[in-house]
């Protein structure tokens, strides 16, 4: 019995012994890293093996310390790594599949369908949305794989060795693709060319695709030309050979470009600072008559229409009034009642137009001059807040410091506002000046 707990304790002690010998001390003259001694020895440092165990029994503790998690780190590194770069090379891919097929609409003689330029700029739109995704973090995981020690990590060099190799060949592939930038230029150039063709008819649908585009890329420079053109290029006719143009007509309501999309133009404008591309975005948007006629007819042909059929209303209200009463003559209880009903339609009216045309509480640095005409600022209040704005992103913040702004670019402002019949920072309406 002693002699077998000798031999039995001797037996655990000297393998407790190798296994630590073999995994700290020895890492570059034991053979380690082949495989097969790496998982036995793996097992051993993990637990102790009886004499009925089993190779195919044996299994290692779930512990975050084993000699294998650097591995499967490192392993995943370079798989995140690799998998970021083909995502460019299949956007660009892409974009040079729809220029060559924007270069073939336009070899052909006939017109092309709105529906393909729509179908094109609504592919394109897809990219440009990849394109600014933000790309996935690997900081992390690249941090937590240099924290291992330096004795576990002598024993991955032949990995590692491999997967560097793997590496730079990726890196000499992505090299040969083209970056972001090159790739945004290119689908950028695309757009305007398909759009600017004589052929293409800029519809509104193919307008709203074309500024989601360049909104999300924040490239809003050609904007003000295709704000143009959108109102002002000769209309190719369906089905012509050859292809005849109509005559365009820049102040129809369907020439006005939405104020949501104005808007969007704008605002990717104000983050360029770029103050003429600004007011240009102004001046084809906001200040142009089909904008004015639009609003015109959306906003007020209901009210004008209900105005003019008030006068018919009141009088029919007013005969059914006179039948309700028999003290005085039906035709004269009729014309009391008609023009008490219309004095009170007309006073009603004239105080909600009035109120609605001299509103001024959404008005913060820019107001209208005296002597303006009611109509004028209804027609125009777009403009001013568009105005109001562009004076806001370029001024001071603190509204105390607002009228000591200077430079060339302010007084360009100031100077393109009150020819616009309107005043930068009137001094009776400054914070303090009351």
């Amino acid at each position: 019995m002693i002699s077998t707990r000798g031999i039995a304790l001797r037996g655990q002690k000297v393998s407790r012994q190798q296994a630590l010998v073999c995994q700290f001390c020895q890492p570059a003259t034991t053979p380690a890293p082949v495989h097969r001694p790496l998982l036995a020895r793996s097992y051993a440092s993990t637990s102790p093996l009886t004499r009925n165990a089993r190779l195919g029994q044996l299994r290692p503790k779930k512990d975050l310390r084993s000699p294998w998690a650097p591995l499967t780190c490192t392993a995943r590194r370079f798989e995140s790594t690799g998998s970021e770069q083909p995502s460019f090379l299949v956007l660009d891919s892409a974009v040079t599949q729809i220029a060559h097929e924007c270069s073939e609409l336009l070899a052909t003689e006939s017109v092309p369908s709105s529906e393909q330029i729509v179908q094109l700029l609504q592919r394109c739109e897809t990219i440009a949305n990849a394109l600014v995704q933000p790309e996935p973090d690997t900081e992390k995981t690249r941090s937590q794989s240099k924290q291992q020690p330096d004795e576990i990590s002598s024993l991955l060099n032949l990995e590692e060795e491999k997967t560097i190799a793997t590496q730079k060949q990726q890196q000499s592939t992505s090299r040969r693709q083209k970056t972001p930038q090159q790739i945004t230029d290119h689908l950028c150039e695309t757009v305007y060319e398909l759009l600017t063709a004589d052929k293409v008819f800029i519809s509104p649908e193919a307008l709203t695709s074309y500024t989601n585009i360049h909104a999300v890329l924040k490239r809003p420079d050609h904007f003000p030309e295709i704000f143009h053109l959108y109102a002002n290029k000769p209309v190719p006719e369906e089905n012509s050979s050859p292809i005849k143009y109509l005559k365009p007509k820049p102040k129809s309501i369907n020439s006005a470009v939405p104020l949501d999309l104005a808007n969007t133009a704008l605002d990717v404008a104000i983050d360029q600072r770029n103050l003429s591309l600004v007011l240009a975005i102004i001046d084809t948007t906001f200040c142009a008559p089909a904008f004015h006629r639009a609003k015109l007819f959306k906003k007020a042909a209901g009210p004008l229409g209900a105005l003019t059929a008030a006068p018919a209303a009141c009088y029919i209200l007013a005969s059914w009034a006179a039948t309700l009463q028999n003290t005085m003559d039906p035709s004269t209880a009729t014309g009391i009642a008609f023009a008490a009903t219309l004095a009170y339609v007309g006073g009603t009216s004239s105080v909600g137009i009035l109120a609605i045309t001299t509103a001024n509480d959404q008005m913060e640095r820019v107001v209208w001059q005296s002597g303006v005409p009611l109509r004028h600022r209804w027609l125009r209040e777009e403009e001013r807040a568009a105005f109001d704005k562009v004076a806001l992103a370029w001024g001071f913040k603190d509204i105390y410091m607002r009228g000591e702004e200077e430079g060339e670019e302010w007084d360009t402002l100031r100077e393109f506002i009150g020819i616009r019949g309107m005043v930068l920072d009137k001094t009776e309406l400054m914070a303090g000046m009351q």
